[in-house]
Protein backbone atom coordinates (compact mmCIF):
# COMPACT_ATOMS: atom_id res chain seq x y z
CA UNK A 1 0.00 0.00 0.00
CA UNK A 2 2.73 2.24 0.98
CA UNK A 3 4.68 1.52 -1.91
CA UNK A 4 1.68 2.37 -4.33
CA UNK A 5 1.13 5.95 -2.81
CA UNK A 6 4.49 6.35 -3.39
CA UNK A 7 4.32 6.12 -6.95
CA UNK A 8 0.91 7.60 -6.94
CA UNK A 9 3.23 11.00 -5.48
CA UNK A 10 5.90 10.34 -7.77
CA UNK A 11 4.10 9.89 -11.03
CA UNK A 12 3.70 12.97 -13.69
CA UNK A 13 1.29 13.44 -16.26
CA UNK A 14 1.99 16.34 -18.63
CA UNK A 15 -0.65 17.47 -21.21
CA UNK A 16 -0.08 19.32 -23.56
CA UNK A 17 -2.37 21.83 -25.78
CA UNK A 18 -2.97 20.12 -28.48
CA UNK A 19 -3.71 23.08 -30.79
CA UNK A 20 0.16 23.68 -29.88
CA UNK A 21 2.21 22.47 -32.79
CA UNK A 22 4.68 20.25 -31.80
CA UNK A 23 8.20 20.84 -33.38
CA UNK A 24 9.87 17.98 -34.82
CA UNK A 25 13.06 18.73 -35.64
CA UNK A 26 14.22 17.49 -32.19
CA UNK A 27 14.12 14.06 -33.47
CA UNK A 28 16.89 14.35 -35.91
CA UNK A 29 19.41 14.82 -33.30
CA UNK A 30 19.93 11.00 -32.70
CA UNK A 31 20.38 10.23 -35.84
CA UNK A 32 23.77 12.70 -35.19
CA UNK A 33 24.85 10.03 -32.39
CA UNK A 34 25.77 8.14 -35.40
CA UNK A 35 28.63 10.46 -36.40
CA UNK A 36 30.25 8.59 -33.92
CA UNK A 37 30.21 5.36 -35.60
CA UNK A 38 34.16 5.95 -36.46
CA UNK A 39 34.84 5.82 -32.88
CA UNK A 40 33.18 2.57 -32.22
CA UNK A 41 30.39 0.70 -32.71
CA UNK A 42 29.19 0.94 -29.14
CA UNK A 43 30.18 4.41 -28.60
CA UNK A 44 28.03 5.49 -31.71
CA UNK A 45 25.15 3.68 -29.93
CA UNK A 46 25.63 4.99 -26.70
CA UNK A 47 25.77 8.76 -27.91
CA UNK A 48 22.44 7.92 -30.18
CA UNK A 49 20.75 6.29 -26.65
CA UNK A 50 21.99 9.19 -24.89
CA UNK A 51 20.68 11.70 -27.13
CA UNK A 52 17.39 9.84 -27.33
CA UNK A 53 16.42 10.45 -23.89
CA UNK A 54 17.36 14.02 -23.91
CA UNK A 55 15.23 14.28 -26.96
CA UNK A 56 12.67 12.54 -24.97
CA UNK A 57 13.03 14.51 -21.75
CA UNK A 58 12.96 17.93 -23.55
CA UNK A 59 9.27 16.31 -25.52
CA UNK A 60 7.82 15.70 -22.17
CA UNK A 61 8.72 18.40 -20.01
CA UNK A 62 10.49 21.13 -21.99
CA UNK A 63 7.73 22.02 -24.51
CA UNK A 64 5.39 23.10 -21.49
CA UNK A 65 1.96 21.93 -21.10
CA UNK A 66 0.24 20.96 -17.87
CA UNK A 67 1.65 19.51 -14.62
CA UNK A 68 -0.40 16.77 -12.95
CA UNK A 69 1.09 14.62 -10.01
CA UNK A 70 0.39 14.16 -6.02
CA UNK A 71 -2.75 13.63 -5.22
CA UNK A 72 -4.77 14.97 -8.62
CA UNK A 73 -3.31 11.59 -10.67
CA UNK A 74 -6.47 9.40 -9.38
CA UNK A 75 -9.08 12.81 -10.28
CA UNK A 76 -6.90 12.69 -13.82
CA UNK A 77 -6.82 9.09 -14.54
CA UNK A 78 -10.81 8.77 -13.91
CA UNK A 79 -11.66 11.37 -16.26
CA UNK A 80 -9.12 9.99 -18.43
CA UNK A 81 -10.79 6.88 -18.68
CA UNK A 82 -14.29 8.32 -19.24
CA UNK A 83 -12.25 10.15 -22.38
CA UNK A 84 -10.91 6.98 -23.36
CA UNK A 85 -14.56 5.41 -23.51
CA UNK A 86 -15.93 7.88 -25.65
CA UNK A 87 -13.36 8.12 -28.15
CA UNK A 88 -13.66 4.10 -28.71
CA UNK A 89 -17.45 3.72 -28.50
CA UNK A 90 -17.88 7.12 -30.34
CA UNK A 91 -17.76 5.22 -34.48
CA UNK A 92 -20.51 2.94 -33.37
CA UNK A 93 -22.84 5.75 -34.22
CA UNK A 94 -21.99 5.62 -37.41
CA UNK A 95 -23.42 8.10 -39.81
CA UNK A 96 -25.19 9.71 -36.59
CA UNK A 97 -21.75 10.91 -35.69
CA UNK A 98 -21.68 14.40 -35.35
CA UNK A 99 -18.68 15.04 -35.78
CA UNK A 100 -17.88 12.23 -37.65
CA UNK A 101 -13.97 12.56 -35.72
CA UNK A 102 -14.13 13.19 -32.30
CA UNK A 103 -10.65 13.26 -31.92
CA UNK A 104 -9.68 16.75 -32.08
CA UNK A 105 -12.99 18.05 -29.58
CA UNK A 106 -11.42 14.89 -27.06
CA UNK A 107 -7.91 16.21 -27.30
CA UNK A 108 -9.07 19.83 -26.73
CA UNK A 109 -11.17 18.51 -23.31
CA UNK A 110 -8.79 16.20 -22.00
CA UNK A 111 -6.82 19.39 -21.88
CA UNK A 112 -9.43 21.76 -20.36
CA UNK A 113 -9.96 19.10 -17.71
CA UNK A 114 -6.25 18.96 -16.87
CA UNK A 115 -5.99 22.71 -16.81
CA UNK A 116 -8.98 22.66 -14.45
CA UNK A 117 -7.45 19.86 -12.18
CA UNK A 118 -4.20 21.76 -11.97
CA UNK A 119 -6.00 25.01 -11.12
CA UNK A 120 -7.38 23.41 -8.01
CA UNK A 121 -4.34 21.91 -6.81
CA UNK A 122 -2.75 25.20 -7.08
CA UNK A 123 -5.79 26.73 -5.58
CA UNK A 124 -5.66 24.49 -2.64
CA UNK A 125 -1.89 25.19 -2.21
CA UNK A 126 -2.27 28.97 -1.78
CA UNK A 127 -5.58 28.45 0.43
CA UNK A 128 -3.64 26.21 2.46
CA UNK A 129 -0.59 28.74 2.54
CA UNK A 130 -3.36 31.61 3.66
CA UNK A 131 -4.35 29.81 6.04
CA UNK A 132 -1.16 29.00 7.77
CA UNK A 133 0.03 32.64 7.15
CA UNK A 134 -3.12 33.66 9.05
CA UNK A 135 -2.46 30.84 11.68
CA UNK A 136 1.26 32.22 12.35
CA UNK A 137 0.15 36.12 12.47
CA UNK A 138 -2.47 34.81 15.23
CA UNK A 139 -0.31 32.58 17.41
CA UNK A 140 0.51 34.14 20.40
CA UNK A 141 -0.09 37.87 19.38
CA UNK A 142 -3.40 39.98 20.09
CA UNK A 143 -5.11 40.98 16.53
CA UNK A 144 -5.17 44.59 17.65
CA UNK A 145 -1.50 44.45 17.88
CA UNK A 146 -1.15 43.68 14.49
CA UNK A 147 -3.58 45.61 12.49
CA UNK A 148 -7.23 44.53 12.04
CA UNK A 149 -6.58 45.38 8.04
CA UNK A 150 -4.27 42.41 7.76
CA UNK A 151 -6.34 40.10 9.47
CA UNK A 152 -9.55 41.47 7.45
CA UNK A 153 -7.54 40.91 3.88
CA UNK A 154 -6.64 37.59 5.21
CA UNK A 155 -10.06 36.71 5.81
CA UNK A 156 -11.51 37.94 2.26
CA UNK A 157 -8.73 36.30 0.59
CA UNK A 158 -9.48 32.75 2.17
CA UNK A 159 -12.80 33.42 2.01
CA UNK A 160 -12.63 34.26 -1.71
CA UNK A 161 -10.39 31.33 -2.51
CA UNK A 162 -12.33 28.79 -0.69
CA UNK A 163 -15.76 29.96 -3.00
CA UNK A 164 -13.38 29.70 -6.05
CA UNK A 165 -12.24 26.26 -5.39
CA UNK A 166 -16.37 25.32 -4.65
CA UNK A 167 -16.66 26.32 -8.15
CA UNK A 168 -13.58 24.57 -9.05
CA UNK A 169 -14.77 21.77 -7.66
CA UNK A 170 -18.16 21.86 -8.83
CA UNK A 171 -16.90 22.43 -12.49
CA UNK A 172 -14.71 19.40 -12.72
CA UNK A 173 -17.22 17.24 -11.61
CA UNK A 174 -20.04 18.41 -13.96
CA UNK A 175 -17.29 17.84 -16.85
CA UNK A 176 -16.70 14.42 -14.96
CA UNK A 177 -19.80 13.66 -14.73
CA UNK A 178 -21.19 14.60 -18.38
CA UNK A 179 -18.50 12.47 -19.73
CA UNK A 180 -19.59 9.69 -17.59
CA UNK A 181 -23.51 9.87 -18.89
CA UNK A 182 -21.84 10.77 -22.41
CA UNK A 183 -19.86 7.10 -22.24
CA UNK A 184 -22.67 5.30 -20.74
CA UNK A 185 -25.18 6.66 -23.51
CA UNK A 186 -22.87 5.62 -26.04
CA UNK A 187 -22.45 2.11 -24.66
CA UNK A 188 -25.87 1.69 -24.42
CA UNK A 189 -26.29 2.31 -28.00
CA UNK A 190 -23.85 0.37 -29.31
CA UNK A 191 -25.27 -2.66 -27.19
CA UNK A 192 -28.38 -1.75 -28.90
CA UNK A 193 -27.24 -1.99 -32.18
CA UNK A 194 -25.43 -5.20 -31.60
CA UNK A 195 -28.72 -6.59 -30.82
CA UNK A 196 -30.49 -5.40 -33.52
CA UNK A 197 -28.52 -6.92 -35.26
CA UNK A 198 -28.46 -10.24 -33.50
CA UNK A 199 -31.88 -10.14 -33.33
CA UNK A 200 -32.11 -9.37 -37.40
CA UNK A 201 -29.81 -12.91 -37.98
CA UNK A 202 -32.36 -14.38 -35.65
CA UNK A 203 -35.16 -13.47 -37.18
CA UNK A 204 -33.67 -14.38 -41.31
CA UNK A 205 -33.20 -18.08 -40.30
CA UNK A 206 -35.28 -21.03 -39.98
CA UNK A 207 -36.02 -22.36 -36.11
CA UNK A 208 -34.26 -24.83 -34.95
CA UNK A 209 -35.80 -28.19 -35.92
CA UNK A 210 -37.38 -27.42 -38.78
CA UNK A 211 -35.38 -28.17 -41.51
CA UNK A 212 -34.06 -31.99 -40.23
CA UNK A 213 -33.24 -34.10 -42.66
CA UNK A 214 -34.15 -37.48 -43.36
CA UNK A 215 -32.81 -40.39 -40.52
CA UNK A 216 -31.68 -42.95 -42.67
CA UNK A 217 -31.21 -45.00 -39.67
CA UNK A 218 -35.13 -45.35 -39.77
CA UNK A 219 -35.42 -46.31 -43.20
CA UNK A 220 -32.30 -49.13 -42.49
CA UNK A 221 -34.62 -50.42 -39.37
CA UNK A 222 -37.98 -50.37 -41.73
CA UNK A 223 -36.45 -52.54 -44.38
CA UNK A 224 -34.45 -54.76 -42.05
CA UNK A 225 -37.39 -55.53 -40.27
CA UNK A 226 -39.18 -56.06 -43.53
CA UNK A 227 -37.01 -58.77 -44.36
CA UNK A 228 -36.65 -60.41 -41.71
CA UNK A 229 -40.57 -60.84 -41.68
CA UNK A 230 -40.37 -62.20 -44.99
CA UNK A 231 -37.59 -64.89 -43.32
CA UNK A 232 -39.21 -66.09 -40.63
CA UNK A 233 -42.58 -66.33 -43.61
CA UNK A 234 -40.40 -68.45 -45.58
CA UNK A 235 -39.04 -70.45 -42.96
CA UNK A 236 -42.24 -71.68 -41.77
CA UNK A 237 -43.18 -72.72 -45.71
CA UNK A 238 -40.06 -75.01 -46.09
CA UNK A 239 -40.74 -78.58 -45.65
CA UNK A 240 -39.53 -80.58 -42.25
CA UNK A 241 -36.68 -82.19 -42.97
CA UNK A 242 -38.95 -85.47 -42.05
CA UNK A 243 -40.51 -84.96 -45.05
CA UNK A 244 -37.63 -85.25 -47.37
Amino acid sequence: MGRHEQRQRTAVCVVRDPRRAVPRWPWLIPPLGLALFPAGVVAALFGAGALLLVVGAFMRYGLGGVRICGAAIPEWQAAEAALREVRLRWPALGAMAEPADIRPTLEITRYNVARLIAARVSLRANLDELRATRADLAAGRPRASLGGCLFDELDERIEAAEDRLRDLDAQLAARTAALGRLAASLDHHERRELATARARVLLAGDLPGETLVADPLAEVGERTAATLAAYEELSELRPAPSET
